[in-house]
């Protein structure tokens, strides 16, 4: 039976193959070509069997009878700002054009909003500020050289569209915590730097991030209505927690304790590594327990079947999935996730309720952590609140891949009201200024990798934001 399916082009998940290899009916065949899809679920073929036999075991996770979610009675407010996302759009042919044209993009972007803050001296070009010695002015720059002097000053080079220049942060004269921020300027960086023009070089007295403006308030939502947040699931993984995610599920569906907050729960947002991938580290064959890329998509989409159906499922992809290797990284294909969710890039940008949610699945976590000073694996949270400050999601080129774009999708233009990335298995969220940072951990366990590492991952636990309220709780389903 299994075998006509696949001959008409028809991928079944790996729970419904288990079911079908009980049953032996032709009929049951039938039955699943008439539902006209292209991928067969376990809910599929047990609906085909209940309507066979009334008396038939009903799906896994039915909803408790006396669970009336409030969320079923709202219908979705979700946007996707297709603009801020690279799904479609990406043209480049790394070449030296396009590298030009991305960096390009990078500084005007992030210049303009530079240029938006107040300032009391003048802001000049690199080349007017030769015309400018002994007088203090306004340069913004985007990092190119960073280095320390024999006697203990940080020299950085710099450029804009105009030229280069050389920037001297000196320690004298009681300027501790200016040299302690000068410590936090990475390569790449595009910041504005205040000082005195010293032919040829400047003295620097004050530097500057694009940042996140200041408001009196954080944007909260009119229904009452919440969103749960997970990422890193890794199917396919012997190291993947199914029992635990079923756990989710089962919550989810009103089985368990806050029923209440479950009933709130109208998106489910995921941010990357969906599966564990085919071929992404040497040696990852050993650590498989399913082989097959879309057999691991195929289980991927067993879970959608089992989420009850008002809730909107967005998903996006990380280093794991079967994208581009690389930042900004498309949509997962319909060749993989057959389900009914809304695709999107990362990172991407989803206005949810009227609050703008950003969604990176977080690969560059790596290199700011190895380039800033203060971060770690521990808190990623504060790597996500130095992605806003810089509005750069990924300032280091070359700490990481990026893909040459001739727009720079990794520019934060517009202040998000949610931040939410994945990636590196950990929990973490802060408040900065109106925006929640959000890392929703993972539902793999430790690997072999991560214990070679040093790396303590924080499994099973979600996070789920109430969007009228502000209340973010953390849901533990760890047993």
């Amino acid at each position: 039976m299994l075998d006509k399916l696949v001959e008409k082009g028809i991928r079944v998940s790996v729970d419904a193959e288990e079911l079908l290899a009980k049953t032996g009916d032709e009929s049951v065949y039938e039955r699943l070509l008439s539902l006209g899809k292209l991928f067969i679920s376990r809910a599929d073929v047990e609906g085909v069997l209940s309507e066979k036999n009334p008396d038939a075991e009903a799906a896994e996770f039915r909803p408790p009878s006396a669970f009336r979610p409030q969320a079923k009675e709202y219908g979705a407010d979700l946007k996707i700002m297709h603009n801020l996302d690279v799904t479609g759009k990406s043209r480049t042919r790394g070449e030296l054009d396009n590298f030009v044209n991305y960096f390009r993009n990078r500084f005007e972007r992030l210049s303009r909003l530079l240029r938006q803050s107040h300032s009391n001296v003048p802001t000049v070009t690199l080349e007017d500020a030769k015309k400018h010695v002994g007088d203090r002015v306004r340069v913004l720059v985007m990092i190119t050289e960073k280095r320390e002097t024999k006697k203990g000053n940080t020299l950085f080079e710099v450029e804009d569209l105009t030229g280069t220049f050389k920037v001297v942060f000196s320690q004298t004269g009681g300027r501790e915590k200016l040299m302690d921020k000068s410590r936090g300027i990475i390569l790449d960086d595009v910041v504005a730097l205040t000082g005195k023009i010293l032919e040829p070089y400047m003295i620097a007295e004050e530097v500057d991030w694009p940042d996140t403006p200041v408001v009196k308030e954080k944007k909260l939502a009119e229904r009452d209505v919440a969103v749960a947040y997970l990422s890193d699931l890794h199917f396919g993984s012997n190291n993947f927690m199914k029992e635990h995610l079923d756990l989710f599920v089962k919550w989810l569906c009103g089985e368990g304790e806050t029923k209440e907050l479950a009933g709130k729960v109208k998106y489910v947002i995921i941010a990357g590594d969906i599966v564990d991938g085919i071929g992404i580290y040497p040696n990852q064959e050993r650590e498989l327990v399913v082989k097959d890329v879309y057999k691991q998509y195929g289980m991927f989409d067993d879970f959608v079947s089992n989420l009850p159906d008002y809730v909107e499922i967005i998903v996006g992809p990380g280093n794991h999935d079967a994208v581009r290797r690389g930042d900004p990284m498309p949509a997962i294909g319909d060749d993989c996730i057959k389900s009914d969710v809304t695709k999107i890039g990362s990172p991407s940008m989803a206005s949810i309720e009227g609050m703008k949610h950003l969604v990176y699945h977080g690969t560059s976590i790596d290199s700011m952590i190895a380039s800033i000073p203060g971060m770690s694996y521990m808190h990623p949270e504060k790597v996500a609140v130095e992605f806003l400050k810089r509005r750069h999601l990924s300032p280091v080129y070359g700490g990481n891949l990026i893909i040459p774009e001739d727009i720079d999708y990794m520019v934060v233009e517009e202040p998000p009201d949610v931040v939410h990335c994945g990636h590196i298995h950990k929990n973490g969220y802060a408040q900065y200024r109106s925006t929640l940072v959000i890392n929703s951990g993972t539902f793999q366990s430790r690997t072999e990798y991560q214990i070679k590492q040093g790396h303590v991952p924080t499994p099973a636990l979600v996070p789920v934001y109430e969007l009228k309220t502000g209340k973010l709780r953390t849901l533990d389903f760890r047993s």
